[in-house]
């Protein structure tokens, strides 16, 4: 009896240790091309809350049966509550030139303004789309702009059936959440 557990379980490692490492893909980062002039000089991003399907470290897809599927053997190189918040904060640096940084805040003066953004589906079909929603907040921190909210409803192509494709639809949407947050820091 023990040989046969013995066995299974040997058998087991072996089949894992066979199957290699696990590819890592990167989100892909698309530069926005807007440039607007913010009423605030200084902003901080909140980490972005995900849900748990989209802050795992598992790339996943939705399926064709509308299941939510992980891509076998392929993983996000970076954890994507952090790579996601730093590409909203370095896009929106480079629209609105002001000073841009994810929590915790790094410098020895307050922000004016913070962002929260709470994002309630993030996922995408291969060939398909990939849709991005949510909500953000914006509120004073060490300036005297009112607070505003909105929501988001983002949709953009995933051209192409890999991995990369989903990275760049991601970091496509990603640059779109950018420029209206952006619109919304101007008014």
């Amino acid at each position: 009896m023990w040989t046969s557990k013995a066995s299974i379980l040997v058998l087991a490692l072996v089949a894992t240790a066979c199957s290699g490492p696990a590819k890592q893909v990167l989100l892909t980062s698309t530069a926005p091309e807007l440039r607007i002039r913010p009423i605030v000089a200084s902003v901080e991003i909140r980490d972005l809350s995900l849900p748990r399907y989209a802050a795992s470290d598992d790339l996943v897809v939705l399926g064709e049966d509308g299941v939510v599927e992980t891509v076998t053997n392929t993983v996000w190189a970076d954890t994507p509550e952090r790579s996601i918040t730093l590409s909203l904060a370095t896009n929106l640096g480079a629209i609105t030139g002001a000073r841009v940084a994810s929590e915790p805040w790094p410098f020895s003066t307050s922000p004016e303004a913070q962002v929260v953004v709470t994002v309630t589906r993030l996922l995408g079909q291969p060939g398909g789309q990939l849709q991005f929603t949510g909500q953000y907040a914006i509120s004073a921190v060490a300036s005297s702009i009112s607070d505003r909210s909105g929501s988001f409803n983002i949709v953009v192509p995933v051209e192409g059936t890999g991995p990369d494709a989903l990275a760049r639809a991601q970091g496509a949407a990603i640059s779109q959440l950018s420029e209206i947050i952006a619109r919304r820091l101007a008014r």
